[in-house]
């Protein structure tokens, strides 16, 4: 039987344990389903595995494994036109490191939790829900 699947999901790569749980813990508060990853290579498996789910990617700029060019390449490709994918980073000079990445949102660490909410929450311009054959991520 063929379930109507939504992209109701938010990835988050980044190889901080701490982010990811803050993160984590807000989407819970919100009802956004949470998918996470600790680094490059793990994210695009969960992006390729989980891509009908997905509304949206928080990515970090720098973590071991990867170059961070090499990288959000890979995530942007990956993603495709449909999830938006927004820089998070404490790099100095986040809006170089994203154009560097040729992303045009971007957040810099550390940010107010309202912030995080409302990247959470928003929806996203281009989603929409796709017939599938899996069931539900439980």
């Amino acid at each position: 039987m063929r379930k109507k699947i939504c992209p109701d999901s938010v990835l988050v790569i980044d190889d901080d344990d701490d982010f990811r749980g803050l993160i984590s813990t807000i989407g819970e508060l919100h009802g956004v389903p949470i998918l996470e990853a600790s680094d490059c290579s793990s994210g695009l498996r969960v992006l390729k595995q989980q891509h009908s789910r997905i509304k949206l990617v928080v990515l970090d700029y720098f973590m071991p494994g990867m170059d961070p060019t090499v990288c959000g390449a890979a995530v942007i490709a990956q993603a495709g036109p449909e999830v938006p994918v927004v820089l998070v980073t404490a790099a100095a000079d986040p809006g170089a490191r994203a154009r560097e990445l040729r992303l045009s949102q971007w957040l810099a660490k550390p940010m107010e939790l309202s912030v995080i909410t409302d990247l959470l929450i928003q929806n996203p311009s281009a989603t929409g829900c796709a017939d599938e054959d899996r069931s539900p991520i439980s």
